[in-house]
């Protein structure tokens, strides 16, 4: 897909900016910026909800006003904020919209809708049920599965996830890049929130507000080497702290249990059925902080050893067992050698 000198006018009133941009096929490519910078805008363009004024479109080397608009969105998968569901349909009918839209049968359609349900994560007892008698999370999985339902390679996403809650929002982004990785389409995303965005993206398109595309890049990339003072500002101050998502953890130690003790005070980590309970200190037991999962990155091995009560970060396997325990100094060790490795120096 490519943006060939894209420009959106709305009166005297500039939306998009002479636009250069080719995403990449197969990858997810997030559009992120402050509101108003054109990124939603950009996303409607490709499937002709908003005509362009200028410039050209290319989808899979053809321009989009090639073919007629509803022709066009019935090709691309389309996930709305909010999901955007009809009320009156039942959740497999919603599924099986575009399919039913397109020529195939009623029970082919809804044959589909179920098995798309369960690739989405969603219990085929849902089935009949209508939107209002969904959590926002669910609702959400839906509409996922209709836009899957296209079959097209390409996804557009209209920050799909901006309306759920914290916990929600993260099991949906995982569950996003588990299907992205079975299903490898091209997935266009919006958002404006840059941890969503690193996150998600194996490319991102900061956008500047007045539709100015600012930078594009991996996510790695724009940490590193900011394109300007803008780029700089919306990403953050603590960028560096996020750039560690994409540094792997394997050289900090995991101690054995018998090392938990802190140099001040005398803290026990709290185990039951093998998985960590929080600390007991001076007879109380405390939460924990966040869990450092096997495999994990620098980022989250830092954010262990930051939120834990003790200052001693917990390690645990995939199953969520205790492995052992992160102490910040290793940690720190590590964050220093990493920026070593990728600078090539040592002040």
């Amino acid at each position: 897909m490519e943006f060939k000198s894209v420009t959106k006018k709305y009166g005297d009133v500039v939306a998009v900016d002479n636009l250069n941009l080719s995403i990449p096929r197969g990858k997810i490519t997030v559009f992120v910026g402050p509101s108003g910078c054109g990124k939603t805008t950009s996303l409607r363009m490709i499937n002709r909800m908003v005509e362009h004024t200028s410039g050209e479109i290319l989808v899979n080397g053809e321009p989009n006003t090639a073919q007629e608009p509803h022709k066009l969105r019935r090709s691309m998968g389309y996930v709305l904020q909010q999901a955007g569901l009809m009320p009156h349909r039942t959740i497999v009918d919603n599924i099986a919209t575009v399919p039913r839209l397109n020529g195939t049968s009623a029970k082919s359609a809804r044959t589909e809708a179920l098995q798309l349900m369960e690739t989405v994560g969603l219990d085929t007892s849902l089935a009949k049920r209508y939107p209002a008698q969904l959590s926002g999370g669910q609702a959400q999985r839906v509409g996922v599965a209709r836009a899957l339902a296209s079959n097209s390679s390409i996804l557009l996403m209209d920050e799909p996830f901006s309306a759920v809650d914290p916990v929600v929002r993260q099991d949906l982004q995982k569950e996003l890049l588990r299907l992205q990785s079975e299903l490898q389409r091209t997935i266009i995303f919006v958002t404006h929130d840059i941890d969503e965005a690193v996150l998600l993206g194996d490319y991102v398109a900061v956008f500047a507000v007045g539709g100015r595309l600012a930078q594009f890049g991996t996510p790695e990339e724009i940490l590193r080497e900011p394109a300007d003072d803008f780029v700089a500002s919306f990403v953050g101050r603590d960028r560096g702290i996020r750039r560690l998502t994409f540094a792997g953890a394997s050289d900090v130690k995991i101690h054995p249990l018998t090392s938990q003790n802190t140099p001040w005070q005398q803290w026990e980590l709290k185990v039951e059925d093998g998985k960590p309970a929080g600390w007991i200190i001076d007879g109380r037991t405390i939460p924990g902080g966040s869990l450092f999962v096997e495999g994990g990155t620098l980022r989250d091995a830092l954010d262990s050893v930051l939120s834990s009560p003790s200052g001693v970060g917990v390690a645990v396997d995939r199953n969520g067992k205790v492995l052992g325990l992160l102490k910040s100094e290793d940690v720190l060790a590590a964050t220093e050698a990493e920026r070593h490795r990728r600078y090539g120096v040592n002040a």
